[in-house]
């Protein structure tokens, strides 16, 4: 299964990309994404990725095609919409 993933700010300029894509096999959970992300884009690792968990700093989020927050890392990976790794600010 592919998950295409765009990285917006820091996670942008840490991945070296706008854009990536990860292969995982099938059945995954957003969480083997993350642990992928981490393999692929080790520079993650640290800032956004807590090393060991596979988890996201507490500062940055995923988002599933611009209109859903993943709040379940064990909740099966969807791959039919790109998925945005951001900064997840707090506004007022």
């Amino acid at each position: 299964m592919r998950v295409r993933i765009e990285f917006l700010g820091l996670a942008r300029e840490l991945a070296g990309t706008k854009e990536g894509l990860v292969e995982i096999d099938p059945p995954a959970a957003w969480k083997d994404v993350i642990r992928h992300l981490a393999l692929q884009y080790p520079s993650l690792v640290g800032p956004v990725i807590i090393p060991d968990h596979y988890t996201l700093a507490p500062s940055y989020m995923l988002n599933v095609g611009g209109r859903a927050m993943v709040r379940d890392l064990d909740m099966p990976a969807e791959t039919e919409q790109p998925l945005l790794l951001m900064f997840a600010e707090a506004g007022g």
